[in-house]
């Protein structure tokens, strides 16, 4: 017998591209939207803006279609330019947070007797929180399809579409929902079928050393198969959740890995006690505790209200595909009236397990799938791979408030955007009084932050015979808190300007640092000021403004900091004679490195027409 003709089975990819050979299935036979047992959908070219504060939820109705129901709206008026407006969205368009949306899909259905369809947001898009409904011709629900409403009928398919939190930029063809097909209704496996399948395929694991898993204790209640929280934080360096901050900055969906998740979600880090807190009308990622594998002959849906975890959504797009390997994340709205503590491991929601053919093609890395493997609360795929080391702010040189002023300011006082610049006695002045009027930021918060800069002395040791000291910086992040410059070469040392510098922030800052990362023996000069540096070259260099100052020693300059993997005295002719070194140093050196014989100079006269003194270091 035909998988088609079986009752209680949700179809599979084979299955879902003969259904489009057949017209059954009323699209394009476009391999990559066919899934192991679901059928990614398209949008068409337009979509139309609904008047809610007027209307309501649209919603549609068993007697007839969307379109006739949605014509049946009151048109443009002077009170209301929403109430039923179309709009072309051939060259993109902006779906913005608090408006609901109708959009008509490219694809149509039909069903025989006894068939029905389910619709899930795609992963992507439930990480956005991106509410997206399924509506259909004649059945007067949102996210499936029942046969009986109008059987061996061609169904038009239409989107409710209202994002929560983040805008999005759609185009035709985009893909907000995918669609699963069952051809009765036994394809939810019963509790005892769920307990005998978990005997064989325990489903949920727990990771242990080397990532090596081993059977959970998997608890099948009368809701499914009971699925915890990890608030942890052991596989993401502290980091147990991602809660969305609101962002005006929209989303293009026809873009991958463009966005940086940090501008996006704040870091929850783990706490000692393994609680966090929900905040009401909050918006979470957050991880399962254990790892999810599922066999080839099943699909599973997470339960989006659970009677066992809090009253909120649990999911925005809670399907999972046969054969995904990988931590589950939940995208958590909790709606309390007040806030809630959670607990480690405390169960949160169940799984429904519905069986299926075996897909001729499975989730992973094979067919491009974006979240297989994945670990942690991870964001969607529009975003850079969020940094969970960074977030959790596992180093100190993260984690504390930094002296920065208004970009502005400081780009007033030079005359070139980029480049190392001298100053004049009333810029140098100038300058001094905009670092006194600065203020601090946590470095965590401004490391992104263009519009303010982070002030760093900058200083340069020159040694005996033409000498300057170089260093590699460390490649371990918990030794050097700038990931951007892990392993380069430098000639400065120096560090942000920190509270308890003041209140000569300049002095004492070069005073603590070179007491910090170096020893210096012999005779050494005071430290004289040359100029300042401004860099674009990468995003590190242009959130940061040196302050470059110079010193000299007839003595050696050893390095004392573990943020220094290796360092020596270098003639300047032999560090600007190699070939390599615009490749291995970072960008403020690169910069200096062929002015070093002129300032190596200009320091020799001024040690020695007393311009700056000699001390005994």
């Amino acid at each position: 017998m035909e998988l088609e003709q079986r009752l209680g089975v949700c179809l599979a990819s084979q299955h879902i591209r003969q259904r489009i050979n057949d017209g059954r299935i009323i699209t394009s036979l476009d391999e990559a939207r066919i899934q192991p047992s679901s059928l990614d959908t398209v949008i068409g070219d337009s979509v139309f803006i609904l008047d809610t504060e007027t209307e309501g939820i649209f919603r549609p109705k068993a007697s007839e279609s969307v379109y006739r129901t949605f014509l049946q709206l009151p048109g443009m008026t002077s009170r209301s330019r929403r109430r039923r407006r179309r709009i072309d969205i051939s060259d993109g368009y902006e779906l913005k947070r608090g408006v609901s949306y109708l959009i008509k899909l490219k694809d149509r259905i039909r069903l025989a007797p006894g068939e029905y369809v389910r619709s899930s947001p795609k992963s992507s898009l439930g990480r956005l929180f991106l509410n997206t409904r399924l509506l259909a011709d004649y059945n007067p629900s949102f996210d499936q399809v029942l046969s009986h409403c109008r059987p061996n009928t061609d169904l038009d398919l239409w989107l409710l579409v209202q994002p929560l939190v983040f805008n999005v930029i759609i185009k035709p063809g985009t893909t907000l929902n995918q669609l699963r097909f069952f051809t009765g209704p036994g394809a939810l496996l019963s509790h005892q079928e769920t307990t005998d399948e978990i005997e064989k395929n325990p489903i949920i694991y727990n990771r242990g050393a080397d990532d090596v898993l081993s059977p959970a204790e998997n608890r099948v209640t009368d809701e499914g198969l009971q699925i915890c929280l990890d608030l942890s934080g052991s596989n993401t360096n502290g980091v147990v959740a991602l809660r969305a901050r609101l962002n005006p900055e929209p989303i293009d969906l026809s873009k991958k890995e463009e966005y940086d998740a940090q501008n996006f979600f704040d870091p929850i880090l783990a706490r000692r006690d393994g609680k966090m807190t929900l905040a009401q009308g909050e918006y979470y990622l957050i991880a399962s505790k254990g790892i999810l594998q599922i066999p080839p002959h099943l699909n599973v849906g997470l339960r989006d209200h659970s009677s066992g975890g809090f009253r909120g959504p649990l999911h925005f797009a809670g399907f999972v595909d046969n054969s995904f390997l990988g931590d589950l994340v939940f995208e958590v709205r909790m709606d309390e009236i007040a806030s809630m503590c959670l607990d480690d491991g405390m169960p949160v929601s169940s799984l429904d397990l519905f069986r299926t053919g075996v897909p001729d093609k499975l989730y992973g890395k094979e067919i491009g799938s974006h979240y297989h493997g994945q670990v942690g609360p991870r964001p969607a795929k529009y975003f850079v791979p969020f940094d969970y080391a960074f977030a959790a702010r596992e180093y100190d040189k993260l984690d504390r408030k930094v002296l920065v002023q208004d970009t502005m300011l400081l780009n007033d006082i030079r005359k070139s955007e980029y480049g190392f610049e001298f100053l004049t006695a009333r810029e140098r002045t100038r300058l001094l009084e905009y670092v006194k009027q600065g203020f601090f930021l946590s470095r965590y918060d401004c490391e992104n932050d263009e519009d303010v800069l982070q002030v760093l002395p900058y200083i340069l040791l020159f040694g005996p015979d033409d000498t300057v000291f170089a260093y590699e910086r460390a490649k371990d992040i918990r030794k050097y808190g700038e990931p951007e410059l892990f392993g380069k070469c430098s000639i400065g040392v120096g560090g942000h300007i920190l509270a308890s510098d003041g209140p000569d922030f300049i002095s004492g800052n070069i005073r603590r640092e070179l007491a910090e990362e170096v020893d210096i023996s012999g005779n050494a000069s005071d430290v004289a000021f040359l100029g300042t540096i401004k860099a674009s070259d990468r995003p590190v260099d242009r959130v940061h403004f040196a302050m470059v100052h110079a010193m000299c020693t007839d003595g050696a300059v050893v390095p004392k900091e573990s943020s220094i993997d290796s360092s020596r005295m270098i003639r300047i002719d032999d560090l600007m004679n190699d070939p390599e070194y615009k490749k291995d140093y970072e960008t403020w050196s690169r910069i200096l490195i062929p002015l070093l014989p002129a300032f190596y100079t200009m320091m020799q006269k001024w040690v020695k027409d007393g311009s700056i003194f000699s001390r005994v270091a």
